[in-house]
């Protein structure tokens, strides 16, 4: 990426991997932060809650419905 300063002056940095890829991965709060702001958009704050402590016990849940429900506007 090349940025042009206001002086003209030109300053370019080069990125191999974009950022929350596996070589620079998201922290985890990052990863909810961002759910949530996106998650929120569509769904109340219950229901973001929900989907989100369904999704911790991902592996323990009996059945993906309960998540899918939790998912549905």
């Amino acid at each position: 990426m090349t940025v042009t300063l206001t002086d003209w002056r030109q300053v370019t940095r080069l990125r191999q991997s974009a950022r929350g890829d596996f070589q620079e991965p998201y922290r985890e709060d990052e990863v909810r932060a961002k759910f949530r702001g996106l998650a929120g958009v569509v769904l109340s704050r219950g229901a973001v809650t929900r989907v989100e402590e369904l999704v911790e016990r991902l592996d323990e849940l009996p059945r993906l419905s309960d998540l899918v429900v939790a998912l549905t506007l």
